[in-house]
């Protein structure tokens, strides 16, 4: 990368982080262009220089944040020997990144029912892709070292996808309910390794 373009790959990261920030704070339909230049102390010119609306930017957001859990996820739960410690781990990352860019994926989901912005989901989906494919790959080493599942691989990541979104989707519609991250942690454990039934 040349200078020119680490630094424009830096700004894009810096306004993403700042995107993000607003995002979480109010949903995304609230947040404007000028906003994000405001808390970002760039000017509204400089912003639609980086990005060509709100939409891309939400759709960075969302590559990185998956390009992250990837990093993180091979570094984690490929790189040890320690099997169910990776699968437990594997579930907190997981955890952690819906709980973070939830109000976001969300958005993106109704985003691609409308059928536009085709090159920007195109670009969410090769992430996803990436990210199903290192899902994979942990459930096979996992079945090498001897774990034995009753699901294959896909019905695997299926059911992880599943469960993790449904107590995303449960803790917006009812966010009073004590919710906490382990009590959360513990019942993803319980129904994806242990099942439900005694």
């Amino acid at each position: 990368m040349s200078r020119k373009e680490l630094e424009r790959s830096f700004r894009k990261d810096f306004v993403g982080n700042v995107a993000l920030e607003l995002f979480s704070s109010k949903p995304f339909e609230r947040v404007s262009m000028d906003e994000i230049a405001q808390k970002a102390e760039l000017g509204k010119g400089t912003l639609y220089k980086l990005f060509s609306g709100k939409e891309e930017i939400m759709v960075h957001v969302i590559c990185r944040g998956i390009e992250n859990l990837c990093r993180d996820l091979e570094e984690q739960c490929l790189g040890t020997s320690n099997v169910p410690q990776a699968l437990k781990r594997l579930l907190e990352l997981e955890y952690d990144f819906y709980t973070k860019y939830s109000n976001l994926v969300l958005k993106l989901v109704f985003h691609q029912s409308d059928n536009s912005e085709s090159a920007f989901l195109d670009r969410v989906r090769a992430q996803h892709q990436q990210h199903m494919n290192l899902l994979e790959r942990i459930f096979e080493q996992a079945r090498i070292a001897g774990m034995q599942f009753r699901l294959d691989n896909q019905e695997l990541i299926q059911a992880l996808n599943a469960a993790i979104k449904g107590l995303m989707i449960n803790r917006m519609e009812q966010p009073i309910q004590d919710n906490s991250r382990e009590k959360d942690l513990e019942l993803l454990n319980t129904m994806l390794w242990t099942g439900l039934l005694a």
